[in-house]
C-alpha cells in the first residue's frame, strides 16, 4: 500500500467526518428537511404539501441550508468537495 494512498484516505475520512458534525449540528428540522429532499428523493411539491407551505419558501429555505453548510465547510477546510450529505 502506498502511503500517500493512506494519507489520502485519512483526509476523505477527516472531510467526511467534519462534514458530518456540520449536518448534526443542524437544527431538527433542517436536517429533516435535508433528509427529505436529498437522502429520500422527494420533490420540493411533496415537502412543502407535507409541511404546508408554499413551494418556493421550501426551495428558498434549502438552498439557505445547503449555502450555509457549504460556507461552513470552507471555513472548517472540509468543503474541497461537492457537499454531500447522503455521503
Amino acid at each position: 500500500m502506498d502511503h500517500t494512498d493512506s494519507i489520502g484516505r485519512d483526509l476523505e475520512h477527516m472531510k467526511r467526518c467534519r462534514l458530518g458534525t456540520l449536518v448534526r449540528d443542524l437544527t431538527e428540522s433542517d436536517r429533516a428537511l435535508l433528509e427529505w429532499r436529498i437522502v429520500d428523493g422527494w420533490c420540493y411539491a411533496a415537502i412543502a404539501r407535507r409541511l404546508g407551505i408554499p413551494r418556493a419558501d421550501l426551495v428558498k429555505r434549502v438552498h439557505r441550508i445547503q449555502t450555509d453548510l457549504r460556507r461552513k465547510a470552507r471555513a472548517l477546510g472540509a468543503g474541497e468537495t461537492p457537499f454531500d450529505p447522503a455521503a
